[in-house]
């Protein structure tokens, strides 16, 4: 009987330091003894049974949260995979828009000489040299309101979004 009491103990005792260390550390634990006799001592924390579903079906459950992950990536990936297809287009287009701006400028005639590349100290004559200032100054208010104009019209498209 001596031998059966200590048994006890050393249960007890295997109890109460798998009970610690499932409140100190969180983790779940589970413990499971035979006596000399084979009968089972069982300590768990939530209960065995749970500690041990958990543990038997853990191979199980990781391929699902693995397979959940994969889907949540793929999705991103695709996502990701629009935006950049989308940017493809909008760079194409860009481009396009580009070279089609270049030809029309090489058709357009270009004047020798044209009054803005002249520059006006080189002018003699003061009446002409007026004249080109009173020019210059006119394409410099025209750009000025142009450049507001797209100002306002960028600002608005901005407010719209």
């Amino acid at each position: 009987m001596k031998t059966d009491w200590s048994h006890y103990l050393s249960v007890e005792m295997e109890s109460t330091i798998s009970n610690e260390l499932s409140i100190l550390c969180g983790a779940e634990v589970a413990f499971l003894g035979y006596s000399c006799s084979g009968k089972p001592y069982t300590f768990g924390s939530p209960s065995f049974q749970a500690v041990a579903e958990r543990f038997l079906n853990r191979e199980a459950s990781s391929s699902l949260q693995r397979s959940v992950m994969n889907a949540h990536q793929q999705a991103k990936i695709q996502e990701l995979c629009k935006v950049y297809n989308r940017m493809v287009e909008e760079a194409k287009t860009e481009e396009a828009k580009v070279k089609k701006a270049a030809a029309l400028a090489e058709t357009m005639p270009v004047d020798e000489d044209a009054w803005w590349k002249v520059d006006p100290k080189e002018v003699e004559d003061h009446e002409e040299a007026k004249k080109i200032m009173e020019k210059c100054e006119g394409l410099y208010e025209k750009l000025c309101n142009e450049a507001a104009a797209r100002i306002q019209r960028g600002d608005a498209e901005n407010n719209n979004k």
